[in-house]
C-alpha cells in the first residue's frame, strides 16, 4: 500500500513535469518558474479495539512515510520578445508656408480726368443793333479799335465849292483861289502806313445819341459785316475840339481858321458864319472784331460872309457852299 502511494505520487510528478515542458513548447514566449512542493504525508492510525480476553492496546501508529518530494523544475523560456514593428511613419510636414496671396497688380492707369462736357453752346445769332444808341457805340468801337490796332490805309478828301457869291470879288482869280484853298477845295490822296496811325487822319469817334439825329444798321447776307449809317445833327460855327463835327473828323475849316486865311491873303471879313448840314457817316465794320473795312464821311457848309474887303475892292455881303467827302480803303490790321 505504501509503495503503491509512493509511485502514485512520482507518476503524477512526472505527469506534470512533461505537462509543464509541453506548455513551454506551446508559448516559448512564457518564461515560467514553476515550483511544486508536494508533501505526500500519510499518516495512518489504527485502532484496534482490545478483545474480550485481552485488553491489548495494539496501537498502531502508522506512520505513513511523509514522503516529502519537491520537485522544482525551472524552466527558462526563450525570453519573451516583444517585437514592436513601428513602420517608420514618414511623416513629410510640409514647412507652413502662408502663401502670399498672388495678387495681380492692377497696373497703374493714368485716370482720365473727369471732364466736364462743354455744354454745347448755340451759337449767339448775329442781329444787327437797332437802337441809336447802339449802333452810334458799334461805330465808336470801330474807331477806337482802329486807333488800337493802328491800321494801315488809303485815304481820299474831295471839297468842292458849288457856289461862291462875291460879286466883284469873285472876278478876282486871287480871291477866289484863296477863299477856294481856305475852305478846303480840291482833293487830296494820302496813304498811311501801318502803325503809323496819329488821330488827325482817322479820329476815334466820341459820338453820343445826342449828337445824331438819326442811325442805321444792316447786316450783310452773308452776316460777316455791318453797315452803320450815322446822320449827325447840323450846327453853326463848328470848332475843332468842341463841335459834333470835330468828334469824328478833321477834315474841315473851322471859322478862326477860315477868317486866318483870308488875312494872309490880304482879304479882311468882319463877320462869317458857317453853318453844316446833310452830316453823314457811312461805314461797314466786321462782324467779328469789330474793325473797319471801309469809311466815308461827307458833309455839307454853307459859309456866309459880310463886309469883305480884298485891297480896294470890297463887298457887303458874299457866300459860298461846298461839299466835302472823305473816303477811308483798304485797311490793314
Amino acid at each position: 500500500m505504501k509503495l503503491f502511494k509512493q509511485i502514485t505520487a512520482i507518476l503524477s510528478a512526472a505527469a506534470m513535469l512533461f505537462s509543464l515542458a509541453a506548455c513551454g513548447d506551446e508559448n516559448p514566449v512564457e518564461t515560467t518558474t514553476s515550483t511544486t512542493a508536494q508533501t505526500v504525508a500519510s499518516t495512518e492510525t489504527t485502532t484496534v479495539a482490545p478483545t474480550t480476553s485481552a485488553t491489548e492496546a495494539t496501537t498502531e501508529s502508522t506512520t505513513a512515510e511523509s514522503t516529502t518530494e519537491t520537485t522544482t523544475e525551472t524552466t527558462t523560456e526563450a525570453p519573451t520578445t516583444t517585437t514592436t514593428t513601428t513602420a517608420a511613419t514618414t511623416t513629410t510636414t510640409k514647412a507652413t508656408t502662408t502663401k502670399k496671396p498672388t495678387t495681380t497688380k492692377k497696373p497703374t492707369t493714368t485716370k482720365k480726368p473727369t471732364t466736364t462736357k462743354k455744354p454745347t453752346t448755340t451759337k449767339k445769332q448775329v442781329v444787327a443793333p437797332t437802337s441809336k444808341a447802339d449802333i452810334v457805340k458799334l461805330y465808336n468801337t470801330a474807331t477806337a479799335t482802329a486807333a488800337s490796332k493802328k491800321p494801315g490805309y488809303s485815304k481820299t478828301k474831295s471839297t468842292t465849292l458849288t457856289s461862291l457869291e462875291m460879286g466883284a470879288l469873285a472876278r478876282i482869280e486871287a480871291v477866289r483861289s484863296t477863299i477856294g484853298d481856305f475852305l478846303g477845295e480840291g482833293t487830296t490822296n494820302s496813304t498811311v502806313s501801318k502803325g503809323s496811325f496819329d488821330g488827325n487822319s482817322l479820329v476815334k469817334s466820341t459820338l453820343s445819341a445826342d449828337d445824331v439825329s438819326s442811325a442805321t444798321c444792316t447786316l450783310s447776307s452773308d452776316k460777316k459785316y455791318y453797315t452803320v449809317t450815322i446822320i449827325v445833327k447840323g450846327e453853326s460855327n463848328p470848332i475843332k475840339g468842341s463841335s459834333k463835327l470835330s468828334k469824328f473828323t478833321k477834315d474841315f475849316k473851322d471859322n478862326n481858321e477860315i477868317k486866318s486865311g483870308l488875312a494872309e491873303a490880304g482879304a479882311s471879313v468882319g463877320t462869317l458864319d458857317i453853318s453844316t448840314s446833310d452830316v453823314k457817316i457811312v461805314a461797314k465794320i466786321s462782324v467779328d472784331g469789330n474793325k473797319l473795312s471801309s469809311l466815308t464821311h461827307s458833309f455839307k457848309m454853307q459859309a456866309n460872309l459880310k463886309k469883305v474887303k480884298y485891297t480896294i475892292v470890297s463887298v457887303n455881303e458874299a457866300s459860298a457852299n461846298l461839299e466835302t467827302k472823305v473816303t477811308y480803303s483798304s485797311f490793314k490790321y
